[in-house]
């Protein structure tokens, strides 16, 4: 089947196309600008070369029998608009992996509001080093193979569940179509103020999800986060709990944390066990406890589980060291308050550097907006010192419902914290402030380029 898909260079997007291309459709695609790392990274590992700007004269020459559109594809889109012309079937992410993947697979869905892409990779991974021959499709690529997805060939397809809308012609949120036999739920805390008016609209989403776990399937939740609780209250499916709660089914009893990761020690029924991540942070330690729950819960054994545990290679841009010299230097995804604030303490107890030097953006739809201009103030000061990176776009936000970022800089020196406000590449003023065991931590919801590298050079040649 010939597929052309519009916004190819999309994290999930240039995902699909590799299953797509994995199950033998021919694989096309389109994109606005050219794409950047890691989707690029994706396209060239699939021999993929996305037209660059949207053309009608693309769907002619190509003649796809479907386009999938990306869910940042606007109904005027010239390629929406020929394909529709042509009575191409037009299908979203979400139902083309519903149409095109998930028959014949149990679907093992990762939602939350935090940890999706790392709870969801080791999900795959440790079903991978198990046999299980997963396939999956997460939002961030696995350090070891810089892919983000797999075709396989045994009974489970990993997801992340994303609760973002799906497409302009499905405005549902995208995990509603993925049928799940077992669902991991995170947390649920207010985000995509874009899409959802308020708290209890969001709630409502997870609440339906919920519903759609198969009954007899299996709900695993975080018996520390109230809205996760209050979702859970909804699923036909069978209820495990995991967290520090001392009702949790699985508790989380205590955390070591080591300079190559965590040691964890949980409770769970008629055991008591301890397990090894090579990741930071209590955080970690409960979204690996939740995997360690479901897999657990299926039937797998621990001491394989514990194995595949350890091997687990990461995600890039979550906790991703950069470099190790006498600076260290860290690349991590955070950008809602929560995030912020429990990364930078994993950080600083796993790393103890002498001072945490922080470049945050804030890009994301809802943390351009006024809605945490009082929270990021307060997390962002546990940082040292505090370089704010100008997000693109951030003009389009009406002014009275910006992010102010001269008022967040302001508010995080009122706290005894450096802070700036930066337009260009930050790496000369990170470079030229740092000093010996000091930790630079990136923060953001997209890469910052080549400003890694320029940092990199600078710092080794003052011989940090």
């Amino acid at each position: 089947m010939r597929v052309h898909l519009l916004g190819v260079g999309g994290i999930g997007m240039c995902a699909l196309a590799g299953l797509l291309s994995a199950r033998g459709f021919s694989v096309t695609g389109s994109e606005g600008a050219p794409p950047y790392p890691p989707s690029s990274t994706v396209l060239e590992k699939l021999g993929i070369h996305p037209r660059i700007g949207y053309r009608p004269e693309h769907i002619d020459e190509l003649s796809p029998e479907a386009v999938v559109v990306g869910n940042a594809i606007r109904a005027d889109n010239p390629e929406v608009r020929r394909a529709e012309a042509a009575g191409l079937p037009l299908r979203s992410l979400p139902s083309a992996l519903a149409e095109w993947v998930l028959p014949g697979r149990r679907s093992l869905v990762v939602a939350g509001t935090h940890g999706k892409t790392t709870t969801a990779a080791l999900l795959a991974h440790a079903l991978e080093n198990l046999g299980s021959e997963p396939t999956y499709l997460v939002g961030g690529l696995l350090r070891d193979r810089k892919l983000n997805f797999a075709w396989g060939n045994g009974p489970f397809a990993v997801l992340e569940g994303d609760e973002y809308d799906t497409a302009f012609f499905d405005r549902t949120p995208k995990f509603w179509h993925y049928h799940p036999y077992a669902a991991i739920l995170t947390s649920v805390e207010y985000d995509h103020a874009d899409i959802y008016p308020h708290y209890e609209s969001l709630l409502a989403a997870f609440e339906r999800f919920a519903g759609l776990v198969a009954a007899e399937g299996l709900f695993v939740f975080c018996a520390d986060d109230p809205g996760a609780v209050r979702v859970a209250g909804r699923t036909p499916a069978r209820r495990v709990s995991y967290g520090r709660d001392p009702e949790s089914t699985y508790r989380l009893l205590k955390t070591r944390s080591l300079s190559e990761g965590t040691e964890v020690t949980y409770r769970g029924p008629g055991t008591t066990g301890t397990f090894f991540i090579p990741l930071w942070g209590e955080h970690n330690a409960l979204n690996a406890l939740a995997v360690w729950a479901l897999l657990r819960e299926l039937g797998f054994e621990d001491t394989r589980l514990r194995e595949a545990f350890r091997r687990f290679p990461g995600v890039s841009r979550r906790q991703e060291v950069l470099y190790r010299g006498r600076v260290t230097v860290v690349d991590d995804f955070a950008h809602h308050p929560t995030a912020v604030r429990v990364t930078l303490s994993a950080l600083r107890e796993a790393l103890k550097p002498r001072r945490i030097l922080l470049c945050f953006e804030p890009r994301t739809n809802t943390s351009r907006r006024r809605l945490f201009q009082g929270a990021y103030a307060e997390v962002l000061a546990e940082a040292d010192e505090v370089w704010l990176k100008k997000p693109p776009g951030l003009e389009r936000i009406p002014s009275s419902e910006r992010l102010d970022l001269e008022e967040l800089a302001r508010a995080v020196c009122g706290r005894g914290r450096g802070g700036l406000v930066v337009e260009e590449d930050p790496a000369e003023a990170l470079a030229a402030t740092a000093e010996e065991g000091d930790l630079i931590l990136f923060m953001s919801s997209a890469s910052f380029g080549n400003t890694y590298e320029n940092l990199i050079r600078r710092l080794k040649d003052k011989g940090l």
